[in-house]
Formats: C-alpha cells, structure tokens, sequence
C-alpha cells in the first residue's frame, strides 16, 4: 500500500508541447483547419465568422439572427430541426460575442452525413418565423430585467461603458427597448449582408478522409461575405468613479479596471502573469488579503480580456456595504505593493507552476486543442503564441513584474465602478 502521507514527488514542466492542425483552403476561399486525433468516434465542427455584436446594423441583430437559425428552415419547422438532431443524438449551437459569432456542431462519426445536411440546410434557408421571433424576444426582454437586478451584472455592465463610451460597440449592452425594436427585416439584413464574413472552419475529433471531404463539400455551398469595418473606439476616455445607489441591495457590487492591451503586443503575456499574481487564481494577493485576512468577500478576481480592437483589465468582487470603500483601498494597497515590492522568489515560482499546470489541463483532447489553436488564430496570431507563453511564464523576473505593474497599473489610470 502507497504511504498516503508521502506527497508524489514534484516534477517541474519543462516544455509545452501539442498539435498543430492541418491547413486546407475551401473552393469558397474558407480556411479549414483540421485536428485528425483522438480515440472516440466523435466530430465537431465550429464555424466561426467575424460578424459579432460589433457589427450589426440595429442592436441585436447579431444575437437574435444566430439564435433563430435553428427556429425553421424554408422547408422544416423548428420542431423538425430539434427532432433531427434528439435523434441522431447530435448538438447543433450559436453563440455571439462581441467580435465573433460561432456555429457549432458536434456529432458521432457515423451520423455525419445527415446532421451535416441539416447544419448546411439552416444556414442557407433559415426562415426567421415571426411567431419565434416573438417568443424569443420575450424571453430575451425577461433574462435582461433579470440581469439588471443584480448588482455585479449592472456594475459590469456600466464598467465597460465608462471604458469605451455607450456609442462604441464594446461599451454598448442590449436593453429590454432593443429588443422590442428588432424586426425580421433586421435579421434579413444582417444573414445576407454580415453573418458569413470572414469565416473560418475548424474540425476536431476522429475525422477519417472521407469524414473530411464530405464536410469539405457541404461548407463549399456557403459563400462567404466581404470583411467589415468597425469604427475605431476613442484613443483615451477619461478615468471615472461611479457609485449607484438603488437601496435595493446588501451588497456592495466593486469593478475596478482599465483598458490594457490586445494579445498581439509584446507585454500580454507578461501581464498575464502579473495578473495572476494580482487576482488570477486563489492563492493570489487579493484572494489572501479581502478573503482570508479580512473576511469581506467570498471571492474576489482580476482577469484580463482581450477583444480584436480593444484589451482590458477587471477586478470584480462583492461585498457587504459597510466594507465597500475598506475593500477598495485593500485593493489599491495591492497594486501599490507590486509597484514597490519586488515579489518573492518562491511566491512568483507558485504563480509560474499554477499557470503551467493548469494550461496542460486544458490540452488534454483535441476539442480543447483545438480551442487553444482558435484562441490565437483569431488574433492574428499562430500555435507558437504558446510557445512563447511557456518561455516567458518560465524566465520573468520579480524585477520584470515590478516593472510592469509600474508601467502599466498606475492607480490613476483605473476606472471604479460601485453599486449598492
């Protein structure tokens, strides 16, 4: 019997290493790219076009025009869609953000063929019935009344508006009278003139050669639109503070951010380990200090998000109302000390093992490869993006990390969010 009081030995990670897929061009001009691996006969197949919410016409056409792809086809009802796809026990999803909007499809290898047909039906003939759109809509306005009574929606909400203004696509958020204005005539617009534009497909899973040229074929119909323009956001908004006060809550919701950088600079990825040292991970800074020295919240987290145009820095976190403005200076103290203090050796070497393990847990198939591979692709970037992780996760210095959060977290600089 294995002594259980005897911790396995600690092996540290000395490379990084996975898979690139396969690159094919479509007749259509499509870029596939292929992740042949695998030992379960399942396929899927993600469509993924430059046609999010950044580039609707009428505030969410993006989002209604996806979600009524799978509401009818000029020759099936929806009823028909959800029985084709429950009996080939496939999957069939949308989802919009707000750069992207991805198609997806999973299925067993041997059902390919007819899920495939049905995928490529609703693409090319979806109906967008009137009596669906209506119950979508209702169901839209409801989960947006839900979401505007919590506090840490509403705070997050208005944080990214004070970053990038109402007017810019990023600052701009869906609301109960947009809804009630979309019309079919918008979501005609937006599939015929934006929906496909600048797509890309990528295939994962067991795909035999023929499983290939048969999802080759059926995406060849589509035809892809030109790339759109998005109006660039202002160069520099002015830092705010906003506290709303409603009287409705117990809690205090906190964001505290700002605009940071896209995945293409240089520093991103130094920043990410500084951002994880900051509020990325449990045993961060900020988990240790308002968690559990001073006991003001539950959790509290800094993560950093990267959009096409745009990057930023968020530090959210709720917490009762007579600690609210205890709990931001707690958090400004934080980033004064990585400011001044060079971390320790051993305390930067548990963040550097936390990011590296936990990047390995998420390469264990090749779905999830092949999620890492579009986390890069769709930046611009290609698979040696993580190669290039590894090695400055590895090599950065306490010295590099007070530098950093010299040159880029100045407290003046953030923006602050509060609703109670």
């Amino acid at each position: 019997m294995p002594d259980r009081t005897i911790p396995p030995k600690f092996k540290a990670i000395e490379t990084i290493d996975f898979p690139s897929p396969e690159r094919h061009i479509l007749s259509n001009g499509m870029p596939l790219y292929l992740l042949n691996m695998g030992s379960q006969p399942i396929i899927e197949l993600e469509l993924i076009f430059k046609s999010g919410s950044c580039y609707e016409r009428h505030p969410g056409a993006a989002y209604f025009t996806a979600a009524m792809l799978l509401e009818g086809t000029v020759t099936k009802s929806t009823q028909d869609i959800a029985h084709i796809i429950d009996y080939y026990g496939a999957t069939i999803g949308t989802r919009v953000q707000k750069d992207f909007c991805t198609i997806s499809l999973s299925t067993l290898a041997k059902h390919l063929s007819p899920v495939l047909d049905l995928l490529v039906e609703i693409l090319l003939t979806a109906s967008f019935p009137e009596k669906s759109l209506r119950l979508l809509k209702n169901v839209k306005a409801q989960a947006i009344q839900m979401a505007d009574k919590k506090n840490n929606q509403v705070a997050y909400k208005r944080f990214c508006t004070a970053l990038f203004t109402a007017a810019h696509p990023y600052g701009r958020h869906l609301t109960v009278q947009d809804v009630a204005g979309i019309q079919r005539a918008d979501l005609h617009h937006h599939y015929e003139q934006v929906l496909f534009a600048h797509g890309s497909a990528f295939v994962s899973g067991w795909v035999t050669p023929a499983a290939l040229q048969r999802i080759k074929q059926s995406l060849e119909q589509l035809t892809p639109t030109k790339d759109l323009q998005v109006g660039l956001m202002p160069c520099s908004n002015p830092t705010e503070k906003v506290d709303l006060v409603d009287g409705q809550h117990l809690q205090s919701a906190i964001v505290i951010g700002k605009k940071l950088l896209v995945k293409k600079e240089p520093d991103f990825l130094p920043m990410v380990v500084v951002n994880t040292l900051l509020g990325g991970y449990f045993g961060s800074r900020l988990m240790r200090n308002i968690r559990e020295d001073k006991g003001y919240t539950y959790g509290i987290h800094s993560s950093m998000v990267a959009l096409l145009q745009a990057g930023y820095l968020a530090i959210t976190t709720e917490v009762a109302q007579e600690v609210t403005q205890a709990t931001i200076q707690e958090i400004y103290k934080e980033i004064e000390i990585l400011q001044h203090e060079q971390i320790p050796e051993e305390a930067l070497q548990n963040v550097k093992n936390y990011l590296l393990g936990h990047f390995l847990t998420t390469i264990n198939d090749p779905f999830a490869i092949m999620q890492k591979f579009q986390a890069a692709y769709l930046h611009g970037l290609d698979q040696s993006y993580y190669a290039t992780f590894f090695h400055q996760v590895r090599h950065i210095t306490p010295l590099e990390i007070r530098n950093l959060a010299q040159k880029y977290l100045s407290l003046d600089t953030f923006t602050e969010v509060v609703v109670r």
